[in-house]
């Protein structure tokens, strides 16, 4: 995998290219039939967020990501929220999704089903002429390859399907594959861009202070080196010097560093493994990680 900057050119087989399409497309009918038999709509799914506010929300995050493929300056073709996109923070997401759920009040939970079903399918039907690995502009103005864009996608219906699953007392399955997508596609595609935009609001995704270097390791990614400190996060090919050593099951590491599961029940029951000189500092890492 070819990782730093935008302009170099992620390394994206067809065969995985395609893979991730066909895991976004049944990911969405999956989120789709969830949603028509979600939970009552005001039981809290995931923080302050309904059930039907989450499942609102998962809709519009699929027509704005298909949005900045047609047009990045308006995503939504909503004035009120197409003019927050551009200057979006890590700290402004919060105000952003509360905006976009104001402006899109509909939580019928069929209507809402299909709402997810058409942004999805636009999202593909747009990126299917596009180089995978050529730049779109995302939030904040971050330059991400177009790859990343459905890998996000996939990676928001992965998460809010647990959350809803979890408050209607239903399983969601995660499957490690799928969400290595979403983490070698999308996330480390994040952090190892040098065209973050304004995006991580000038502090680095996970902490400050001295450099940190943890080495990711699993079964469905390449081997990736994640770095912050010093006002600035990267990702980049093992050198052999981490600080330390995570060896992961993505399904596991994709609940922990969006705060779904603790990260003592996976190293207590072996789905993550921190070793190296350091292995301490791969827990402060995964705590102080900083993600949209």
């Amino acid at each position: 995998m070819a990782l730093g900057e935008v302009g170099v050119q992620l390394e994206l087989s067809e065969q995985r290219w395609q893979g991730l399409r066909a895991a976004l497309r049944s990911a969405s009918d999956r989120f789709a039939d969830l949603a028509r038999s979600a939970p009552p709509p005001t039981r809290l799914a995931v923080g302050s967020w309904t059930a039907a506010e989450t499942l609102a929300h998962t809709a519009i995050v699929a027509h704005l990501n298909a949005g900045v493929l047609r047009d990045p300056t308006a995503p939504l073709g909503v004035p009120d929220v197409d003019r927050l996109v551009p200057g979006t923070t890590l700290g402004d997401i919060a105000h952003l999704n509360e905006v976009a759920l104001r402006v899109f009040p509909d939580r019928t939970p069929a209507a809402l089903a299909d709402h997810l079903r058409d942004g999805v399918a636009e999202l593909l039907d747009r990126s299917a002429t596009l180089d995978p690995r050529g730049p779109a502009t995302w939030l904040g103005g971050a330059r991400l390859p177009v790859a990343a864009v459905l890998a996000h996608q996939l990676n928001e219906i992965l998460i809010h399907g647990h959350d809803i699953a979890r408050a209607r007392g239903s399983r969601w399955r995660i499957s490690s594959v799928d969400a290595a997508l979403a983490f070698e596609l999308f996330l480390v595609r994040l952090l190892g861009t040098d065209e973050p935009g304004r995006l991580f609001g000038g502090a680095p995704a996970a902490g400050g202070g001295r450099r940190v270097a943890i080495e990711f390791r699993s079964r469905h990614t390449a081997p990736v080196v994640l770095a912050a400190g010093g006002g600035r996060a990267s990702a980049q090919p093992p050198d052999g010097h981490a600080d330390a050593r995570v060896r992961f099951e993505p399904a596991a590491l994709m609940l922990i560093v969006f705060r779904r599961r603790r990260l003592a029940r996976a190293l207590a029951t072996g789905e993550l493994v921190a070793t190296g000189r350091r292995p301490w500092a791969a827990v402060s890492y995964l705590r102080g990680m900083r993600t949209p």
